[in-house]
């Protein structure tokens, strides 16, 4: 594809290896869906919602086989299905989204369970799913990616600054459940087609970690998207690189996650001393 030889050529100057190239421009496309998705993800303490979403692979996967489907696609329907079935049950009732989400996560895990146990050649898509592997990711695989960046982007455009809103005045801009239930739907929708390429592992900390170090780092929306994104960037390609270095060998998805981790950390720590610093200038400036 001639739109993404530049970026093959720009991550060349770091890597010889074909699949290395793939991984880097991967990472990078996922990074734009992530970064905004999991802003709003953490403003809304909705942190299990990509794990529950995740986990419907076990039930997608034994539909498909038990129907004869494409099992990919029966995953992706399936977990959308999900992500609207909770933001149903949060609109319908009084319950915290923690709780429903973890009632739907438990639900789904034992429904898929219960029918990939009658399926034993589930097992293999399973693992790849959950482990996953950046280093495989094929043409077909960044097409995907490609359009759920640009899915994302026009979801951005249209609906994050309603439901960054919604965070803080509920009663004045929710005006109508829909946007949440595009939310729920797309919020699915990005996890499942994640997961299916990178595993779930480096899908949730992608969507959490960076968003958690833009909300500490920022005063608004905007700031902690900005920041969200540069740090799904950074950790994503800086993880990627660490781990190809022969003398560290270690795996790229792990690499990536504690180097998303360590960012947030560091976030934390420097928040507190500037924090420390200010009061202490504070009670200077009282007692001078």
């Amino acid at each position: 594809m001639e739109l993404i030889e530049p970026f093959y050529r720009i991550f060349g100057l770091l890597y010889e290896l074909e699949f290395m190239k793939k991984a880097a421009f991967a990472l990078l496309l996922l990074s734009f869906s992530a970064s905004g998705t999991g802003v709003l993800v953490v403003s809304r303490r909705m942190a299990f919602f990509p794990d529950a979403a995740s986990h419907t692979i076990f039930g997608g996967l034994a539909l498909g086989l038990i129907l004869g489907w494409n099992p990919d696609i029966v995953v992706l329907f399936f977990g959308v299905l999900i992500g609207l079935l909770i933001i149903y049950v949060m609109q319908h009732s009084t319950l915290a989204s923690d709780t429903v989400i973890g009632l739907i996560f438990s639900g789904g895990v034992a429904f898929g369970l219960a029918l990939v146990s009658h399926y034993p050649e589930a097992q293999g898509k399973i693992n790849r799913y959950f482990l996953g592997d950046i280093l495989t990711v094929n043409e077909m695989e960044i097409r995907l990616l490609i359009v759920l960046a640009f899915v994302s982007l026009f979801f951005f455009a249209f609906f994050y600054n309603r439901l960054m809103l919604t965070c803080v005045a509920p009663a004045n801009y929710l005006k109508s459940p829909m946007p949440e239930y595009f939310f729920g739907g797309f919020l699915a929708f990005v996890v499942v087609i994640a997961v299916q390429v990178v595993g779930v592992l480096l899908v949730t900390a992608l969507l959490i970690a960076p968003a958690a170090a833009g909300r500490i780092l920022a005063s608004s929306g905007k700031g902690m998207f900005w920041i969200a994104l540069l740090v799904s960037i950074v950790s994503g390609q800086a993880g990627l690189y660490v781990a190809s270095i022969p003398a560290v060998n270690t795996t790229p998805g792990a690499t990536v996650v504690f180097i998303s981790i360590v960012i947030f950390g560091a976030a934390v720590l420097g928040k507190r001393i500037v924090s420390l610093f200010r009061k202490k200038e504070l009670i200077v400036n009282q007692n001078a």
